[in-house]
């Protein structure tokens, strides 16, 4: 889709990367899923996403580290980050991270939404 706003979406949960990639897609987001965080700099200089999601407990490095690596970078740095797990400190690792945002797992798809327009306004 020409001009649709790109979506990153890391997490190691594969069913919940596919369901939010369903539904982003049909709302008109470019999305892609990152299962991994081996190579998260690379994907993003090469997708440069709009946004990007990130979990917390994930392979390589965990969605702290990743979030720490990604606002560092002078060329990702400037990309919004929203954190989203299901746990219990979740907005407290948000936080430690540098993150724009957090999202609590589960969410219902438009909290999802809200947050993705506020972000990207």
């Amino acid at each position: 889709m020409p001009g649709a706003r790109k979506i990153l979406l890391v997490d190691d949960d594969v069913d919940h990367l596919s369901i939010c990639k369903l539904v982003l897609t049909n709302r008109g987001y470019n999305v892609l899923v990152l299962w991994s965080t081996n190579v998260l700099i690379e994907v993003i200089k090469d997708f440069m996403p709009d946004l990007i999601f990130m979990d917390h407990r994930m392979p390589d490095m965990d969605g702290i580290q990743a979030t720490s690596l990604i606002k560092s970078n002078p060329q990702t740095g400037h990309i919004p980050v929203i954190y989203f797990t299901g746990m219990e400190k979740g907005e407290e690792f948000a936080k430690k991270a540098g993150a724009d945002g957090y999202l609590a797992k589960p969410f219902k798809i438009d909290q999802m939404v809200t947050l993705i327009e506020e972000k990207l306004a």
